[in-house]
């Protein structure tokens, strides 16, 4: 037989050439792995990039200047006035008051502040019932004149006095700040009396 007629070689044939070409590739890839897993390509490039390193300077550490904080301006504010305080009333010489059956003894009297443009005077009073039956000690009995006006007083007061007996009780007046001067009136039955009151602090 003639070479033409002689079957060729395994090698010759194209699935034989893909297997070797596949078989090759294979090798050389585990081959690289193997290599890399030394760390043989990480020491060539170590160097380099130690020498870029080293070309950076790197600043020497020295102390931070601290930021000053900022200024505030200083807050500018009106002097608040003097504190109002509480201060007693001189009272009168004459503090027993007869009025028909009944005696309004003036005990105390005081001006303290209630607001910024209000005062409250406030007057202590004892009630002597002469009478044998029972007296009403009440708001409806005072009244206080300021510059001619007359003002209701609201302590609230309302108690009994048993004949024979007395009682105290207090009498309160809501007055503008600054009032001077004014005049206490008391009314029991038909009979009044007026009762002048001098409204400053003592020095």
């Amino acid at each position: 037989m003639s070479d033409d007629g002689k079957p060729k070689s395994w090698w010759y044939t194209l699935p034989g050439i893909i297997t070797t070409v596949t078989a090759t590739v294979t090798a050389l890839t585990g081959l690289v792995a193997a290599i890399n897993q030394t760390g043989w390509f990480g020491a060539l490039t170590t160097p380099a990039a130690n020498k870029a390193s080293a070309a950076i300077p790197s600043a020497p550490p020295g102390p931070v200047s601290p930021v000053p904080p900022a200024q505030t301006p200083p807050l500018t504010t009106s002097p608040s006035p003097p504190p109002r305080s509480t201060y007693v009333v001189a009272l009168p010489a004459m503090r027993d008051l007869r009025l028909g059956e009944a005696t309004f003894t003036l005990l105390k009297a005081e001006v303290s502040p209630r607001t910024t443009e209000k005062d409250t005077l406030e007057v202590r009073l004892r009630m002597m019932n002469h009478n044998r039956y029972d007296a009403n000690f009440w708001d409806s009995s005072f009244r206080l004149i300021v510059d001619g006006v007359p003002m209701a007083p609201v302590s609230g007061l309302n108690e009994i006095v048993p004949g024979q007996s007395a009682k105290e009780g207090d009498v309160t007046f809501v007055i503008p700040h600054g009032t001077t001067g004014a005049t206490l009136k008391i009314t029991y039955t038909d009979n009044t009396t007026e009762i002048p009151l001098k409204l400053t602090s003592p020095r």
